[in-house]
């Protein structure tokens, strides 16, 4: 897909400005909230987006909840890989950071999207501070900020407002332009995260907490009924995912008293989760679909495929691999690394270890393998 996702640094519609300032590229919007969105959509007659759009001034998780209309991430990324066009631009409101659901935010589509990021910044006394909140919210994902786009810029501005506007690309370290001038469109389509320099300080990875789930007594899984562990097996999914299935049954396994996963504990834990699956409660993505994991992976619907988070009450061979070779490749983009046991160093180090044991050396190099 060649493209741009532009996004905003608030609820408002300006993204949709944006938008609409090239009217030749298919424009796909996976959400916008405000009184003016729909408005600013009106310039975009060629997109039927009009059930993603939404009045309530709020986060799109909020004010889609509230319009009877919750947002489904994976049709939404789903949707954005499909859109077609010799330029497509992929838009969503609300910030960066915006949750589209519960578990899913702007910044989630935006990875999965993997499109260069244009920000759409409304000229005011926020601009500044706004924009390069999400510039550095996206470089910390790995994201490459190609430019910001300012809206509601007046004609002519003020001394401050074009003194802020110079701060701001020197700051941000991108092409800052205002809606009716000429942009750079080729050098955005291009753009690509920023190479480490490595004498500069390194860029902060985004790590998000990890949420444990809260342990409480269960029954023996081997006399239990199946719909009594489904909804347990949902909770601790709910709280964790995405996660081992192992490191799933084990929590249950813990929970019930038992000392050991036995084979025998496993199979109704197993069963459990296949039937979550079935009924789409769950989304369970086999080993034979990921060889390199060994072990199934669980997590919610509405939950992305991989959030790299902290380690939390994890060990290490719990992580699933593909979050770590996620952080891999933050790491890369954020600072020079040199040679594979320092890339393993440095993501001991993000998640607060120190030992590189010989077992930690060989599911980190599996990592690496998936991250190359």
């Amino acid at each position: 897909m060649r493209g741009l996702f532009v996004c905003s640094t608030g609820a408002g519609g300006d993204e949709l400005l944006v938008a609409a300032a090239l009217p030749d590229a298919t424009t796909f919007v996976a959400a916008a909230t405000g009184p003016d969105a729909r408005r600013a959509l009106e310039r975009l007659p060629q997109v039927d987006s009009g059930d993603r759009i939404f009045e309530a001034t709020a986060v799109p998780a909020v004010a889609s909840r509230h319009a009877g209309r919750p947002l489904d991430p994976a049709a939404l990324a789903a949707a954005a890989a499909e859109a077609d066009g010799e330029l497509v631009l992929v838009t969503a409101g609300g910030g960066l950071l915006a949750p589209l659901s519960a578990r899913y935010a702007v910044r989630d589509l935006a990875v999965e999207v993997g499109l260069p990021v244009v920000i759409a910044a409304p000229a005011g006394p926020d601009m500044v501070n706004g924009a390069r909140l999400t510039a550095e919210a996206g470089r910390a994902a790995g994201l490459a900020v190609a430019g910001v786009v300012l809206t509601r810029w007046p004609d002519p501005p003020s001394r401050v407002q074009l003194d802020e506007r110079a701060l701001l690309a020197d700051l941000v370290g991108c092409p800052v332009v205002a809606i009716g001038e000429t942009w750079p469109l080729q050098e955005w389509l291009e753009a690509a995260p920023a190479a480490p320099v490595a004498e500069a300080a390194p860029v902060p990875i985004a790590l998000e907490p990890y949420r444990a789930w809260e342990p409480q007594p269960l029954s023996d899984p081997r006399a239990t009924p199946r719909p009594q562990i489904m909804a347990a097996m949902l909770e601790i999914i709910a709280a964790e995912g995405p996660m081992t299935a192992t490191r799933a049954y084990s929590l249950y396994n813990k929970a019930s008293g038992g000392k050991k996963l036995t084979s025998v504990a496993r199979a109704p834990l197993s069963s459990a989760v296949y039937w979550l699956a079935q009924e789409r409660k769950i989304v369970l993505t086999r080993r034979d679909e990921i060889p390199w994991q060994d072990d199934d992976l669980v997590r919610l619907p509405d939950s992305p495929a991989v959030r790299v988070r902290e380690l939390g009450p994890r060990s290490l061979d719990e992580v699933p691999l593909d979050e770590i070779a996620a952080l891999i490749g933050r790491l890369r983009s954020s600072r020079s690394l040199d040679g594979d046991v320092e890339i393993k160093r440095a993501v001991l180090s993000a998640y607060g270890l120190v030992r590189l044991t010989t077992r930690a050396d060989e599911y980190l190099g599996l990592a690496l393998d998936l991250a190359s």
